[in-house]
């Protein structure tokens, strides 16, 4: 199966480092592969080191991720996808278990450092449909991530998903809310921490004749 390597624009991005409510710009890996366009990126930064001690208090620690592919001229996502992970320390076994997605299985893991990197490490991950992003036209990823939601609505999103939602590539539904709501306008759904983060602009190139 080929893979061809999306294109990313070096030009500059909407968010600027003076706006403290602007998302932060990460550079991205972007990867055709069959249908489907792939992303590998990381959430490393929703971590700091009071919730990478809190990973051995006992509680589960809840990662609920958004993400968001839309157009360089509209706030209307082509695609959404929400991703729950989670882990839990056993005191008296002294090991994680850990879920990367709802349909993955449990892993038990020992260190607190690889815990966080199963947290935080997106990994070849389908975000959208090849078909809904035409050659040429530019493109933006953005992702939320929440870290422990602890808003009403966000837990019961959250429970619904778990028990209902297969994780994948959703083109119609709403998690959290919409695009606007959830990540334009950071001020909603508390969480221990949050973290909202923007790729460089994208696009793919049309196929050598």
């Amino acid at each position: 199966m080929r893979a061809l390597i999306v294109a990313i624009l070096l030009v500059t991005s909407v968010a600027h480092a003076d706006d403290e409510d602007a998302p932060i710009v990460q550079d991205m890996k972007f990867v055709e592969r069959g249908e489907d366009l792939y992303v590998t990126t990381s959430i490393g930064k929703l971590f700091d080191f009071a919730a990478f001690q809190g990973l051995t208090t006992g509680f589960a620690s809840t990662v609920a991720i958004q993400i968001w592919v839309y157009p360089r001229d509209s706030h209307e996502p082509i695609a959404i996808t929400t991703l729950v992970r989670s882990a839990v320390w056993d005191v008296w076994d002294e090991v994680y278990t850990v879920k990367v997605c709802k349909t993955c299985p449990a892993k038990k893991v020992k260190s607190p450092a690889e815990v966080l990197k199963l947290l935080t490490t997106i990994d070849d991950f389908p975000v959208a449909k090849l078909a809904d992003i035409p050659y040429e036209d530019i493109y933006y990823l953005a992702l939320r991530a929440d870290l422990n939601p602890v808003s009403k609505e966000t837990l019961t999103e959250v429970r619904r998903w778990l028990s209902q939602s297969s994780g994948g590539i959703d083109r119609g539904g709403v998690f959290f809310g919409s695009f606007v709501s959830a990540f334009v306008n950071p001020k909603i759904a508390p969480a221990d921490r949050v973290l909202r983060v923007q790729s460089r602009p994208f696009y793919r190139p049309k196929p050598k004749p």
